[in-house]
């Protein structure tokens, strides 16, 4: 049974009318996917070819917003359906996941928790925890495949985060530029904007809910 003091969040599946021009469609879905009431989306194969969920503030927003939004998308959209998220399952692993990496001595046992960064540098990987950093022969994909998808985000090819250690993100003219904690900026590829987003979206339902 849903809290009536806790916003509301919905999914919404949509099959697009496949007769409707490519790019008013890819216009629909880069516009779904900015709104601010968006936490995801994803693009399906399928009964649904894409599907999002949102979160507003109670039923009467929902409405407002849907009537909005219902006309024009009704040109785009064959089928749809709204389903509201009455309970979350959300599995959580027992151990926790860390990397080695070379130190004075031998090798050091790092928490992916307490890693606020990883730069590229050439060849090798550095890696940024409370103020230390280790160097580490790998890739950025390697290590990005160790680090939670739920906490770790790519700003662009050269550096993952922990969205943590992001303190604010400015949208500056056509693109996004990242300050991090230890007062260093990074722009955000145009590549992995959507991604960012979403996630510090999620991020921030989830304490909100908590």
């Amino acid at each position: 049974m849903h809290d009536d003091a806790a916003p509301l969040q919905v999914i919404m599946c949509l099959t697009f009318d496949h007769r409707v021009d490519p790019q008013e469609i890819a216009t629909a879905k880069a516009a779904i996917i900015a709104c601010p009431s968006v936490l995801h989306s994803v693009e399906l194969s399928g009964t649904f070819d894409f599907m999002f969920e949102a979160e507003v503030p109670d039923m009467a927003a929902y409405n407002a917003q849907l009537s909005i939004c219902a006309e024009p998308m009704a040109k785009l959209v064959s089928r749809y359906e709204a389903n509201f998220v009455c309970k979350r399952f959300v599995r959580s692993s027992e151990e926790k996941q860390a990397i080695w990496v070379p130190c004075d001595d031998g090798m050091a046992r790092i928490d992916c928790s307490k890693i606020d960064k990883v730069t590229a540098e050439g060849d090798y990987m550095r890696i940024h925890s409370a103020g230390q950093s280790w160097m580490l022969h790998s890739t950025m994909c390697a290590l990005a495949d160790c680090m939670p998808s739920e906490t770790f985000v790519r700003l662009h090819r050269s550096i993952l985060v922990h969205t943590n250690f992001i303190e604010r993100l400015i949208h500056d003219r056509s693109h996004w530029i990242a300050r991090l904690n230890d007062g260093t900026v990074e722009r955000v590829s145009k590549a992995n904007v959507v991604a960012l987003l979403t996630r510090l979206r999620t991020d921030s339902s989830k304490r909100r809910a908590a």
